[in-house]
């Protein structure tokens, strides 16, 4: 799938929301239970949804974050290798201030990191140059 970035609120029909999470200057990731891997929180826009409402849930359902800022980064468009469709996202941080009990879940627990840890589900590339990005946008919030 090729994918191309966005400004926040560009794309319409925001169909998954990804959740890059921080916890006193480390990465928060989630172990899921049936890809053994680590990832972020993050999941489907439900029916009657917005996105930031869809990352709010899916943050909690995965981490017990309640606790925190979520700020909308940027969107994303994939669009499918065979060229017949395409799927929307959009990309948040959470500063989270305290953690909250973890519900039942897809996954198993969450850790704190400095960089992306071993064991990542997706590309690792792909990862350290969106956390370049998200860190440069953080120094720049918090000027």
């Amino acid at each position: 799938m090729a994918k191309k970035n966005y400004l926040a609120g560009q794309l319409d029909n925001i169909e998954f929301v990804v959740i890059f999470t921080k916890y006193q200057d480390k990465w928060v990731y989630c172990w899921h239970k049936k890809r053994e891997s680590y990832e972020h929180p993050g999941g489907h826009v439900e029916k009657g949804e917005t996105p930031l409402v869809a990352a709010k849930r899916e943050l909690y359902e995965e981490t017990g974050i309640t606790d925190c800022d979520i700020i909308p980064l940027w969107d994303y468009e994939f669009i499918w290798d065979n060229g017949m469709g395409q799927n929307n996202g959009r990309v948040y941080i959470a500063l989270v201030h305290s953690f909250g009990e973890m519900p039942e879940s897809e996954m198993d627990r969450i850790e704190l990191f400095d960089t992306v840890p071993e064991k990542y589900t997706y590309s690792v590339e792909e990862e350290e140059g969106d956390i370049r990005i998200i860190e440069k946008m953080l120094r720049a919030y918090r000027e």
